[in-house]
């Protein structure tokens, strides 16, 4: 055993080795870059620059700038040398590059490409972004337009294409060798569970397969490899697959250090880790893709080492497998951490923030899988030592298993429960979300339309909701968003009706069975109530006082008229009532025209 983990250790060396040494040999190109905050820059304008705006730096100086929406410039300068060479930027999940070659002051040539771009839009089919040097003979400029929605890395490098070759037989024999073993660790504890079916096995592949899944997908071999043709996958993939990776780990955590047993406040806080995990999953599918990507990186950078130190407090518990979980996570952890940090631009992008994770999930899950192999064999022990106490430790094995499943499952209908209330509550205001909005909707209008009776929407939008977060702050905004719902909930009465965060500073109103009178009588009171109740955001400061606009629709449905019919009469009646000078409620009536009964009341703006 410990011969060949000698030669592996070499091995492992030897590898760090040659793939760390193309960042010492000496450049002969010139590398300078510039951000375009406005991301309007073109091409003409970036070339007649003066060379001050320029920033020079060096290949091993990695440019890694953080999150930004803006877009980024690089001019490559290439000297004349007569060997085949490549461009290559080698961060494969940048959304959007242009690479544009001048030569003798004439743009002879230009890619596109990008993460968002289909796959075989790249010159050359590779997962990093590479482009042929189209001279040897004569100096060359390469101006490249990097945007990205993600982290902005950009290694960037001019090789020759002999060396590029060379180094990518290395690189992609890693990335083969990598996979190898997480498929054979995967599939050797799939089958472990079929025989024991412990759940602590099938959590474990689980973890293993999205931790795979994540390393491939960094590197950009999920792309090429599985939807080198639907490029829209990756907006949807990067922060979701991460936030499973951390959900599967950290119930894996739970069911093999036995928290419950060993500490019932650790085993609640990882319970509440699992659905922070759920929740930055739904975010990242549906959510801005920058923030997605902000939220599970720091997520992660907070998780990590939480999750070592954990490791350790019940190791000193007197949990055997503890020991081996810290053994076995401590690489995977520390790669983990230097990532996450690194996506948040406090590090700078190299070989071990981008390898080192990929070397930790690689060694977590070979000494996981001894750990779990131990685990077994301490399990064989315990029935053995059983067999002396058949009949008595078989009534408490019995009593101890029942008990086990009643709170297992009490436990996962609490959170499921939680779950679903979450999922469909606005998490600001404590009132329905959109999607709880949505599924109202859709059931009414059907209700609605068997019935013959009418349905009404009110549309609800806080008037210059923009300048109280510019001039008082977010947090004041929210409290006054607070207080909108607050009032608006009180006015609600009907059990039937239904109140919703519609999104933004906008809220909706469902009111079912209720003529246009109604749900413009209702709309008035709302109208009236907010503007007659100034919100106190804090101590001390001065009341804010607010207005808003309604729009009013109400429709009996006929049969092959969609929801969402409603809900563009409502949306008009709210834009007439904003271009008539807002605070005040104006009634949807034809595709052309609103009536606005409160137009001339005092008390409204104009």
């Amino acid at each position: 055993m410990n011969h060949h983990a000698s030669h592996f250790c070499q091995w492992l060396i030897l590898v760090l080795a040659l793939t760390g040494s193309g960042g010492l040999r000496a450049e002969t190109a010139a590398f300078a870059w510039l951000e375009d905050d406005s991301a309007a820059l073109t091409v003409d304008e970036v070339r007649t620059l003066p060379a001050g705006q320029w920033q020079p730096f060096t290949p091993s100086d990695i440019l890694n700038l953080g999150f930004s929406s803006g877009g980024f410039w690089l001019k490559v300068h290439v000297p004349p040398k007569p060997v085949n060479r490549l461009l290559e930027i080698g961060y494969p999940l940048l959304d959007d590059v242009s690479v544009f070659w001048e030569l003798d002051g004439q743009l002879i040539e230009q890619h596109r490409t990008g993460d968002q771009w289909a796959f075989d839009s790249r010159p050359i089919h590779h997962r990093n972004f590479v482009f042929l040097v189209p001279s040897n003979t004569e100096p060359v400029t390469a101006y490249v337009r990097i945007r990205t929605q993600g982290s902005v890395q950009i290694p960037v490098r001019i090789v020759p294409s002999g060396q590029f070759l060379k180094e990518e037989q290395l690189s992609y024999g890693w990335q083969a060798v990598f996979l190898g073993i997480m498929v054979a660790m995967a599939l050797y504890n799939l089958f472990v569970f079929v025989i024991v079916r412990h759940p602590t096995y099938l959590w474990y592949v689980l973890t293993v397969v999205a931790a795979a899944m994540v390393q491939l997908h960094l590197h950009g071999l999920m792309f090429q490899w599985l939807w080198p043709d639907w490029p829209a996958m990756n907006r949807y993939f990067t922060a979701p697959v991460i936030s499973l990776n951390i959900a599967f780990a950290t119930v894996f955590t739970i069911s093999f250090l036995a928290l419950k047993r060993y500490s019932p406040l650790l085993f609640r806080a990882s319970q509440v880790v699992v659905g922070l995990a759920v929740l930055a999953f739904v975010y990242g599918l549906f959510g801005p893709y920058q923030h997605g990507i902000v939220v599970v990186s720091v997520f992660g950078a907070v998780i990590t080492p939480a999750a070592w130190v954990l490791g350790l407090w019940v190791w000193r518990k007197g949990q055997v497998l503890a020991g081996f979980y810290v053994l076995a996570w401590t690489p995977l952890l520390m790669g983990h951490l230097i990532l996450a940090v690194s996506k948040l631009g406090y590090l700078p992008r190299s070989f071990v923030t981008e390898f080192a994770p990929q070397l930790g999930v690689a060694l977590e899950v070979i000494l996981l899988s001894f750990a779990l192999a131990y685990r077994i064999s301490l399990e064989r022990q315990r029935r053995q030592q059983a067999q002396e106490h058949a009949l008595a430790v078989q009534r408490q094995a019995n009593q101890t298993l029942e008990a086990r499943v009643q709170e297992r499952t009490e436990a996962l209908e609490q959170v499921n429960e939680q779950l679903k209330a979450i999922s469909l509550t606005d998490g600001l205001t404590q009132v329905a979300n959109r999607r709880r909005f949505d599924e109202k909707l859709a059931v009414e209008w059907s209700r609605a339309a068997r019935q013959g009776h009418p349905l009404s929407l009110l549309l609800l939008d806080i008037d210059h909701f923009k300048l109280v977060n510019d001039q008082l702050g977010h947090l004041v905004g929210d409290d006054c968003l607070i207080r909108v719902a607050q009032l608006c909930a009180d006015e609600i009465q009907r059990s039937g009706d239904l109140l919703a965060r519609y999104g933004g500073e906008e809220f909706s109103v469902l009111l079912p069975a209720t003529p246009e009178q109604g749900a413009r009588s209702v709309a008035e009171r709302l109208r009236l109530i907010i503007a007659r109740t100034p919100v106190y955001a804090g101590d001390g400061d001065s009341p804010v006082s607010l207005t808003v606009s309604v729009g009013v629709a109400t429709m009996a449905p006929d049969p092959g008229v969609e929801p969402e019919a409603l809900i563009r009469q409502a949306d008009e009646a709210l834009y007439q009532a904003k271009e008539s000078g807002r605070n005040r409620v104006v009634q949807w009536f034809s595709s052309s025209a609103c009536s606005d009964p409160g137009r001339e009341k005092s008390g409204q703006s104009r």
